[in-house]
């Protein structure tokens, strides 16, 4: 028997923006430089200010969601992109593309925060989701978190954080 030893070279992708982000997976790759490309991004899920985004959000699979090693960070960074450009066929015009596009626009801004907003009837509460807003955008957010909810239920107030923004 003969062994022979073969030395491969592999190409190793590093963040401009994060040098210590690095990925051997082309795909990785593309969604770091989209990320170095909108800087912005990398505050957003590495954050806390963006509850819908940010680390600790349940947007994102289990092991993802608090980490900060590189492989989550990244995993993060491929689901926000991911819901940003509507990719899946679930994403497309859903609240959730509409909620990742809008922080992204709006992180930023003055007053950015997030909660949880929460349909209620007049026994239980119904319909929830984490959503970022802003002082001026809030509006904005109830309305389009109140063309989301569920509409089978007879709404008596919307709570943001348990406090009630909207009452029917």
């Amino acid at each position: 028997m003969k062994m022979h030893r073969q030395i491969q070279l592999q190409p190793l992708f590093l963040s401009e923006t994060r040098p210590d982000i690095c990925t051997t997976c082309p795909d990785l790759a593309r969604v770091m430089q989209w990320a170095d490309d909108h800087p912005v991004v990398w505050a957003i899920v590495t954050g806390a200010r963006s509850k819908a985004f940010g680390l600790g959000s349940c947007a994102y699979i289990g092991w993802a969601q608090n980490s900060l090693a590189p492989g989550a960070i990244l995993e993060r960074l491929s689901h926000f992109k991911e819901l940003v450009a509507g990719n899946g066929p679930c994403h497309k015009d859903s609240i959730f593309r509409w909620r990742a596009r809008f922080t992204l626009h709006h992180y930023q801004e003055k007053g950015f925060r997030g909660g949880f907003f929460q349909q209620h009837d007049a026994h239980y509460p119904r319909s929830c989701l984490t959503l970022d807003y802003t002082t001026e955008t809030l509006e904005l957010v109830l309305d389009k978190f109140c063309a989301w909810m569920g509409p089978s239920y007879d709404t008596h107030s919307v709570t943001l954080d348990g406090k009630a923004v909207r009452v029917f």
